[in-house]
């Protein structure tokens, strides 16, 4: 459909047509073709070390606390306000006004998260000099240029699970002051509790395409799409050949099959 990314204030992010200030951006489909050259495979990563785009204002202010009237709230000024309520009320405050104040846009896209496959793997460029912010505004590992509406999501199931798991803790430590309890019902708890936190630790790994920052650099162009490049879906896949799609197809296989071996891989490390 014509996706690119824009190179604006270190990020990259697959958007609909919109000039930059410095007017260069890179298309998804030669980030992912250049992917496929190589045979590259995603690659397991704690999302807590990828920036992407709307991480940047948190940044900016990492460290000051959120008022308690929120009128001296820094974030108010960014638009950060009417944050929804928690749907479950263990889960920490900090965490889900955190993902509302980076994530809101993403997860108020309705049409992109409800169809949205958190393992469908992202692109993420290393950050090679973590002192340089322009390279990455959070000084982070990584910086995410393609799949924020999906890893947003991975952030809102994370914040879930770590209210399901707070909440079961709650009512373990209830349970261990009523000495009426069963032991059955005491060790249920602890059952369920072991693998909801199993599930959080699993859930707070994406997986990614990794690309280096020259080969990101390579890739920038300044053409203007809809005078080159652009074109509709439809006209798009008619000139795509049978080679090039067969191609593409197997290298999508191999790495969801990868994925999964990962996260066989993974849960039975935790079972051993």
């Amino acid at each position: 459909d014509g996706e690119f990314c824009q190179q604006e204030s270190g990020f990259c992010e697959s958007n609909s047509y919109e000039e930059t200030s410095q007017g260069y951006y890179v298309r998804v489909s030669d980030l992912l073709n250049t992917a496929m050259q190589h045979d590259d495979l995603p690659v397991q990563i704690d999302i807590s070390n990828v920036c992407h785009k709307g991480m940047e204002a948190e940044f900016q202010y990492l460290g000051i606390p959120l008022s308690g009237d929120g009128k001296s709230n820094p974030r108010e000024n960014n638009n950060f306000s009417n944050i929804p309520s928690k749907p479950n009320p263990f889960i920490p405050s900090e965490t889900w006004s955190s993902l509302w104040n980076t994530c809101k846009k993403k997860l108020l896209s309705n049409e992109r998260v409800s169809s949205a496959c958190i393992d469908i793997p992202g692109i993420l460029i290393e950050n090679a000099k973590k002192s340089l912010q322009s390279n990455n505004p959070c000084r982070l590992d990584y910086r995410m240029v393609d799949g924020s509406h999906r890893l947003c999501l991975r952030k809102y199931i994370l914040n879930l699970i770590e209210g399901e798991l707070l909440d079961l803790k709650q009512q373990l430590v209830e349970c261990e002051r009523n000495t009426a309890d069963e032991q059955e019902f005491r060790k249920n708890l602890q059952f369920r509790i072991m693998n909801k936190q199993q599930l959080l630790d699993q859930t707070t790994k994406g997986y990614f395409f990794v690309l280096n920052q020259t080969t990101f650099e390579k890739l920038l162009t300044n053409m203007d799409p809809q005078a080159t490049w652009a074109k509709s879906q439809a006209i798009l896949m008619r000139e795509l050949t049978v080679e090039f799609k067969l191609k593409w197809e197997q290298w999508m296989k191999r790495a969801m099959d990868h994925i999964e071996a990962l996260k066989t891989a993974e849960s039975r490390a935790v079972n051993m």
